[in-house]
């Protein structure tokens, strides 16, 4: 029986995932983000004026246990790419998208903040995730 583990979004929670104080949490290491990435896909919600989210939104990114990543952007862009991960971070180089995209996951108050390695900036927050593609992506 195939089950799915969901993490619900909390608006408070997401304000408070770009202040100060949500930062101070611990980095994933490679072993954990390996647990939580490989098969699963995650639900980021990305704030208004990122891009491929105009508006903001929910990105569905899937990393399949063979490498390859699917996202579907709030505007509609469909992202393809392949995914590893090395030192803390997963990178992906989407292939109708950017190269080398490396992101950290910080635990905090708000759940996983997905952060830009290269910048040090939130892009999101998973709000869920769930086993396998139930997106079909």
């Amino acid at each position: 029986m195939k089950r799915n583990l969901l993490l619900f979004f909390n608006p408070l929670l997401f304000a408070a995932a770009y202040s100060t104080a949500a930062f101070a949490g611990d980095i994933m290491n490679s072993v954990q983000l390996g647990a939580l990435i490989t098969g699963n896909t995650l639900y980021v919600e990305i704030p208004a004026g990122a891009p491929g989210a105009p508006d903001g939104g929910t990105a569905p990114i899937y990393y399949a246990g063979d490498g390859s990543a699917v996202a579907l952007l709030p505007a509609g862009l469909k992202l393809v790419g392949s995914w590893t991960i090395a030192e803390d971070q997963y990178c992906i180089d989407w292939e109708n998208g950017p190269k080398n995209s490396c992101t950290q996951l910080v635990r905090s108050d708000a759940g996983f903040v997905v952060t830009d390695t290269k910048l040090g900036e939130p892009r999101g927050v998973v709000t869920r995730l769930a086993t396998g593609n139930p997106e079909n992506l």
